[in-house]
C-alpha cells in the first residue's frame, strides 16, 4: 500500500499556554507522541503571554518531539507584541508555522490560520453598525479566505488536507475534503 493511502496518525494539542515559570512541561508527552503519531500539529495559544523567554522553553521541549511538528499561533502568542521573535525561536525548534504557507508531510497538506474571533454560519458577526465593527468583520473574513485560498492550493498537490483555524477560544480542526 501506498505511503499516501494508509491512515495518518495526528496528534493535535492547543492551549499550552507554556509560562516563564514553566518546567519541562510537555517534554514527556512529545516524547510519547513520537511514539504514537506521525506528526504533530500544534493549534495556537502555545505560550501565555507571547515573550520569547516563553517560546524558548516551549522549543526546547519540542526538541523531544522527533516527528514532524505543524502549528499555528493564537491570540495568546500576540500578547506581548514579540511574535517575530516568537515565531523565529519555534521555527528553530523544527516547527512548521501555518500562517501563509502551506508544508505537505507524508502525502497530507497542512494549511491554518491563528484565526479571529467572529464566529461561523448563523452565529456569525455581521459587518453591521459602527466601523470598529466593520473592521473586525473584515480582519476575520480575511483569514477565513487567507485559510480557504490555502485549502485550494493544496488540493491541487497533496492527496489530502488537513485545516487548522483557531477561533474566538472555540478550537477548530477539521479534515478538510
Amino acid at each position: 500500500m501506498a505511503e499516501t493511502n494508509r491512515p495518518l496518525k495526528l496528534a493535535a494539542l492547543a492551549d499550552l499556554h507554556v509560562e516563564e515559570t514553566s518546567v519541562e512541561p510537555y517534554r514527556r508527552l512529545f516524547a510519547e507522541i513520537s511514539q504514537k503519531a506521525d506528526v504533530l500539529a500544534l493549534c495556537g495559544d502555545l505560550t501565555n503571554l507571547g515573550k520569547p523567554a516563553e517560546a524558548e522553553i516551549l522549543a526546547e521541549e519540542l526538541r523531544s518531539c522527533t516527528i514532524p511538528m505543524v502549528g499555528i499561533l493564537g491570540n495568546h502568542d500576540y500578547e506581548s507584541g514579540q511574535v517575530a521573535e516568537v515565531e523565529r525561536i519555534l521555527r528553530d525548534a523544527g516547527l512548521h508555522l501555518l500562517e501563509n504557507h502551506i508544508h505537505e508531510e507524508k502525502g497530507v497538506a497542512f494549511v491554518g490560520v491563528k484565526g479571529f474571533a467572529g464566529g461561523f454560519g448563523s452565529r456569525m458577526l455581521t459587518a453591521f453598525g459602527e466601523e470598529i465593527v466593520k473592521r473586525f468583520v473584515a480582519e476575520t473574513v480575511a483569514e477565513a479566505t487567507r485559510l480557504e485560498n490555502g485549502l485550494r492550493v493544496a488540493r491541487s498537490g497533496a492527496d489530502r488536507r488537513f485545516a487548522s483555524l483557531r477561533a474566538n477560544h472555540r478550537h477548530h480542526c477539521r479534515r478538510a475534503s
